[in-house]
């Protein structure tokens, strides 16, 4: 009676330590997928350099190739991943081949699918029994596109200036090129490449591009709302920022905005990154922090107001990627310079680009399965 027993103890003890592991296994490869789905979906942003970046995040997971993600207490690596791209949820996903061989796109969803075998200790000595088990996991992320209405804090109080009123994913600008933030000391002379030779419609002199979302029209209110954000914030008005609002400007040059800026690029470790491409592979090396990546009302021109502090009209908002320091401190000529900051796409609150093609949206990332 004893040795029966042991002999089925010893059987279910094998069971429970087998299906045990295989339990384990399973959550570490299915938090595996979904890390890497929300990592590499944040690299989506209309490029073919993007796509890379989201498959190598998709293979490695977050930590990179330095430290790829690994399973079975982090003694396996997994090796077995393949991310598919698609531009909705429930769209056709494509593969890596597919989705790298356009120079742009509008991917917005990626999905990680992974699995592993799982050594079976204790049930694979039965005889007919296999010596192991394949496990899997998928994670599908995505940037969920929402209506704009900013009401959590975040936006910095400038307004670059559209381009084209009517273009409601760009309104005018070029990805990659370099905008003004700051104008300078008669309201259409800028240093920033995007703007030069290009005429502003009413160019106020006492209005540079500074917006009140709340934080008032006063030096102290903003250099808290440049170095830290924080407005709309529900409380002051505007309590939230929509396109189609007309916004308060902030006249005047403002003493302590070149310090702010200066300060609000330096919380980023990426000092050297001057081109958005350049800072993406930072991001992806873990240099940069994502600091200098801000998010920006866009207003028409032509619908801009004199009088006292003038008003912005909102058409929509956009993601920037400031300056280093050092730029912005040779550039401010006094204070009569200009500030400027590359344009990336609509805006994205998780930071960085979209696949996404309305300005007049917001887009953040989402973990949807």
């Amino acid at each position: 009676m004893v040795g029966m027993l042991s002999t089925i103890m010893l059987g279910l003890l094998g069971l429970a330590f087998d299906c045990g592991r295989m339990f384990v296994m399973k959550n570490e490869l299915q938090t595996f997928c979904d890390s890497a789905a929300i990592a590499s979906v944040r690299n989506l942003d209309g490029t073919r350099s993007g796509v890379d970046l989201a498959h190598t995040t998709a293979l490695n997971g977050p930590l990179g190739t330095a430290v790829p993600n690994a399973m079975n207490f982090d003694t396996q690596k997994i090796t077995s991943v393949t991310e598919t791209y698609a531009n909705t949820f429930n769209g056709n996903y494509v593969g890596y081949a597919v989705a790298s061989g356009t120079a742009t796109n509008i991917y917005r969803f990626l999905k990680v699918d992974a699995n592993a075998n799982v050594k079976l200790y204790f049930l694979g000595a039965i005889n007919g029994n296999p010596t192991g088990v394949q496990i899997s996991a998928t994670a599908t992320a995505g940037q969920q596109e929402q209506p704009a209405l900013f009401n959590n804090g975040g936006l910095l109080p400038f307004s670059p200036a559209a381009h084209n009123a009517s273009d409601t994913t760009n309104f005018g600008l070029i990805p990659g090129q370099r905008y003004t933030f700051k104008w300078g000391n008669k309201a259409d002379t800028t240093d920033c490449p995007g703007d030069q030779g290009w005429v502003k419609a009413n160019s106020f002199p006492a209005q540079r591009g500074y917006l009140d979302l709340g934080q008032g029209n006063g030096a102290s209110g903003l250099r808290k709302a440049i170095e830290f954000g924080g407005y709309p914030d529900g409380i002051h008005p505007p309590a939230t920022v929509d396109a189609g609002d007309n916004l308060d400007g902030v006249a005047g040059n403002k003493a302590p905005s070149l310090t702010s800026i200066m300060n609000r690029s330096l919380q980023d470790p990426d000092q050297t990154s001057t081109t958005w491409e350049q800072y993406k592979a930072s991001l992806q090396q873990g240099v940069a922090n994502g600091r200098r990546l801000v998010v920006t009302l866009i207003d028409d021109p032509a619908q801009a107001t004199p009088g006292g502090n003038g008003t912005y009209r909102a058409i929509g908002f956009g993601s920037f990627l400031l300056d280093p320091a050092s730029v912005y401190l040779n550039n401010d000529q006094g204070g009569n310079g200009s500030y400027c900051a590359t344009y990336i796409g609509p805006a994205n609150l998780s930071g960085g680009g979209t696949g996404g093609t309305s300005g007049t949206s917001m887009y953040r990332i989402v973990l949807y399965k």
